[in-house]
């Protein structure tokens, strides 16, 4: 593929939420969230993440906006078990985070058309400050922090918008792909190149793709990413002969870090190994997202 230029896409710092910290943040504030609430609707797509943990924790019934807008209502006892407009009661229509209110402003245009014995409250798990506060009824918590952020959502952090994962670099093995069998076993090491399972591809282009995997595997490499949708400005990958050659020259934490910290535009690494990542961060001195266990490696100025 070629090259295409790169966005610049600069922070001060990140906030970063993972699924555990959404979890967290709706147990610690269930006690918001009016016990008369009949119903939760999430919006989707996240949205639906957090009206299930909620409709879970409540034991209510649950729905998507669609849904809710076709009268089907998912029972919180047999979840197979599509029911019509239920009862009368109260309806909380649900998003993970409420940042301009978008999605929140949609969904209200939306059940204008509704009709129905339903008082529906609108509510969030994240607000980002005072004006996305203002838009809904309930929030449960408030993570605005002043100055300029990047605010990053595990459940979203792999298909961001383009500006942003054009500000990325990410590893192949164990991230896009699975994690190959031994580079000793050459015939079964260049089948795995060739036939290797995806596992995250990416709806939006990659800044970059940085690999341990040698120069010479480039357009076995390039043929796979190709054949599997994966758009991506760069391929970097490791300048040496042989894997004797590079193993005693370098090993992948430092590599990575290397390529990281010398591209001013990535903001952004994302790792499949815990250890490297945490190697690449405290290298670069840049935020890594670790994709094998969900955490964000962060090193402050």
């Amino acid at each position: 593929m070629g090259i295409v230029s790169r966005f610049r896409f600069q922070v001060q710092a990140m906030i970063y939420k993972s699924y555990q910290d959404l979890s967290d943040a709706i147990r610690r504030n269930l006690w918001k969230i009016p016990q008369d609430v009949d119903i939760i609707v999430g919006i989707p797509r996240s949205g639906m993440i957090a009206a299930l943990m909620v409709a879970e924790l409540l034991g209510r019934r649950c729905a998507s906006l669609d849904d809710f807008l076709d009268g089907n209502i998912m029972s919180c006892g047999d979840r197979q078990t599509l029911l019509g407009r239920g009862r009368p009661g109260k309806v909380l229509v649900i998003d993970d985070t409420v940042n301009t209110g978008a999605a929140i402003v949609r969904a209200r245009k939306m059940l204008v058309t509704m009709t129905g014995p339903y008082d529906i409250l609108f509510g969030c798990v994240f607000a980002r400050g005072r004006d996305a506060k203002a838009l809904v009824n309930i929030w449960l918590e408030d993570i605005y922090v002043p100055g300029e952020r990047w605010y990053l959502y595990e459940w979203n952090i792999m298909h961001h918008h383009a500006h942003k994962t054009q500000a990325m670099m990410w590893d192949i093995d164990g991230v896009l792909c699975q994690d190959p069998p031994s580079e000793r076993d050459t015939k079964a090491y260049e089948y795995y190149l060739e036939h290797a399972v995806p596992m995250v591809v990416p709806t939006t282009p990659i800044g970059a793709i940085v690999t341990y995997r040698l120069e010479k595997y480039r357009d076995i490499t390039e043929r796979w990413l190709k054949r599997h949708g994966i758009q991506y400005n760069d391929l970097i990958m490791f300048q040496a002969d042989s894997r004797e050659e590079r193993n005693a020259t370098s090993y992948p934490g430092r590599y990575k870090a290397h390529q990281y910290k010398k591209s001013d535009w990535a903001t952004l690494f994302v790792e499949s190994d815990r250890e490297q990542a945490a190697r690449i961060c405290e290298l670069s001195g840049k935020p890594v997202f670790c994709y094998g266990d969900g955490k964000m490696y962060l090193k402050c100025p």
